[in-house]
């Protein structure tokens, strides 16, 4: 019997080698003419040039995309597998805008979020997507921007008086980045989820802790991500995480520990709020945030939502753990960078305080309406923004044509005024160089 067993199991993996191999061989096929396209050399036939987009020193070698190869270039996913880094403005505004529908986000995202955090926007597309965003857009209107002012200005003031008590003794070297990291996530547990976290008050809060090694550990497994969208569709995500979780593989067994965690208290989160807001009692309601975090505003509207557009408990689960994930690592780096470039400038830093002293003058906490206000804050965030971002990764969902602003040349020195790139072809919209384009932003582009 286990001879039999033995060899079906062997005879369905052949099999679906042989199926993936047509396939694979099929699109390599139809991707030839992408081959004309200027880029570097491959590195690694398997890993292609992964790990070159994807570490934490990555910058050079976007760098050199952009020097080197202009604003079309071609580089090498896994096996050989051709895929376009772009940053033509005629041709982004295609991607983001005319072709939206066309260009979604790569499979291998979508399954591998829906993995970890289940059903949220991160990984959802079409009509469950839509549908989860016209519940979750008004809680991002102004209205409700000026409700989270002052819980921003309670959470600085802890940031600060923990700064001046490390620094009574004198001056030291400070750990910004890691206090970023603290105060973002206390931002967004207070006006997201009316929950503190306590992590500046020291407190060892296990979700912090989660999210904090959550991405530099998925980072070292970039390219085992990327084989998600096929064994999404053979095995049952229960299957896949079980097989994670028996792999001889510290990383990812990590990984999956560490996504248990952030879910699991998504859950306790989700569940005391329930409770709370199904009390009715003002006293316990305001323990929820008053009710107007974020998550109670997406539980209150989905709850007198019709059929069609409720979420399940499942989804509303999901968008706990995305939102928290999402927005720290996004916020505390942006924070991060701003100090870190301000303090390379000093006569920019100066010029801020200065801006920020005579805002402040009636010793009154700045308004949603006063900050959106000040004219050199907002350039001192726009302008850093500009130049440290990443790039948007998309998959072509069916064939088009990519239109050109600017011609490129082939290998053979032809023009090509524009590209027809087949369905399932991934595209990496390169905002990096789009914002660093001396023929967009001038002879300084690159400059601060």
């Amino acid at each position: 019997m286990l001879v039999l067993l033995f060899k079906f199991a062997s005879y369905a993996f052949l099999a679906f080698a042989g199926a993936v191999f047509l396939v694979v061989l099929r699109h390599r096929f139809r991707q030839q003419h992408l081959w004309k396209i200027p880029g570097p050399s491959t590195p690694s036939l398997a890993e292609g040039h992964f790990y070159c987009m994807f570490n934490p020193y990555a910058y050079p070698f976007h760098e050199g995309l952009r020097q080197n190869y202009g604003r079309v270039a071609r580089v090498y996913g896994l096996f050989g597998d051709i895929q376009l880094v772009i940053s033509d403005p005629k041709a982004c505004n295609n991607i983001v805008v005319k072709d939206q529908t066309i260009f979604e986000e790569t499979q291998f995202f979508i399954d591998a979020n829906r993995q970890i955090f289940g059903p949220s926007l991160l990984s959802t597309l079409g009509d469950q997507h839509r549908r989860q965003r016209k519940l979750l857009n008004p809680v991002f209107n102004v209205k409700h921007m000026r409700y989270m002012i002052p819980i921003f200005h309670t959470v600085v003031r802890q940031l600060r008086e923990k700064l001046d008590s490390t620094l009574s003794s004198g001056p030291q070297e400070i750990n910004i980045v890691g206090w970023m990291g603290k105060v973002a996530l206390e931002l967004i547990g207070q006006a997201g989820l009316g929950y503190s976290f306590g992590t500046l008050e020291g407190r060892n809060d296990q979700f912090y802790n989660a999210i904090k090694e959550f991405a530099p550990t998925a980072s070292t497994l970039v390219v085992p991500r990327t084989l998600f969208p096929y064994l999404h569709r053979i095995f049952h995500p229960k299957i896949l995480k079980f097989m994670g979780q028996v792999a001889p593989w510290k990383n990812l067994n990590h990984l999956i520990k560490l996504a248990d965690i952030m879910n699991v208290n998504s859950r306790g989160i989700y569940e005391t709020k329930k409770r709370l807001l199904e009390s009715g009692d003002d006293a316990t309601v305001k323990q929820a945030g008053d009710g107007k975090d974020i998550i109670s505003l997406l539980m209150q509207a989905n709850a007198t939502a019709s059929e069609e557009d409720r979420l399940s408990e499942e989804e509303v689960l999901a968008q706990i753990t995305s939102l928290v994930f999402a927005a720290t690592d996004t916020t505390s780096n942006a924070l991060s960078r701003i100090l870190q470039v301000l303090s390379l400038y000093p006569d920019a830093q100066n010029k801020l305080r200065e801006e920020l002293k005579e805002a402040c003058e009636d010793n009154e906490e700045l308004t949603y309406d006063r900050l959106v206000s000040l004219p050199y804050l907002e350039a001192v965030c726009r302008e850093t923004l500009r130049l440290y971002v990443t790039s948007l990764s998309s998959s072509t969902r069916s064939d088009v044509i990519l239109p050109l602003s600017t011609p490129i040349h082939d290998a053979n020195g032809r023009p090509i005024h524009e590209i027809f790139i087949p369905g399932d072809t991934n595209i990496s919209l390169h905002i990096y160089n789009l914002n660093r384009d001396p023929l967009i932003w001038g002879d300084d582009a690159t400059e601060w």
